[in-house]
């Protein structure tokens, strides 16, 4: 009887070793994920701020039909453009609004989602500004799309 509880207690110690290592390898991970989240964050918040500080930036606004408040900075030495949206509706689950480049001669170039959960949001435009002398935002199934499947909600022109 002796033995079986001896085996039965180092059974539950090696158990509980396990457990424990288990416990310790997915903080680990936690850890390492937010450190990378942190990171990400910090170098997302820089650019932005690389582009609103720029000595060449340009604030341009427009009010599409629906309320919205669209803002873009543009920084023409950057190639880079940072865009907030303030209180546009809320879209269902599958839907979100996209921002395209639109470029003088007409072309469409996605660059960037955001949430169709309504309220504020901000983003840093994605790709270079390149030729585009406006900001335009659609709304597309959640994913986004390559081209625009429905009219623009507004365009806020930016120069060339």
């Amino acid at each position: 009887m002796l033995d079986t509880v001896l085996a039965a207690s180092l059974a539950a110690a090696i158990a509980l070793g396990g457990i424990a290592l288990w416990q310790h390898s997915r903080a680990e991970d936690a850890r390492a994920g937010a450190a990378l989240a942190e990171e990400r964050a910090r170098g997302y918040g820089s650019a932005f701020a690389d582009v609103l500080t720029a000595s060449d930036a340009t604030l341009h606004t427009e009010r599409p039909g629906d309320g919205t408040a669209v803002a873009v900075v543009a920084s023409r030495g950057q190639d880079r453009e940072a865009s907030t949206a303030g209180g546009p509706p809320a879209l269902a689950d599958d839907r979100v609004y996209e921002l395209w480049y639109a470029a003088e001669a007409g072309g469409l170039r996605p660059a960037g989602l955001l949430p169709g959960t309504g309220g504020a949001a901000t983003r840093l435009l994605e790709g270079p500004l390149g030729d585009a002398v406006a900001v335009g935002i659609t709304v597309e199934p959640a994913g986004g799309s390559a081209q625009p499947t429905t009219e623009p909600l507004g365009l806020v022109p930016i120069g060339a």
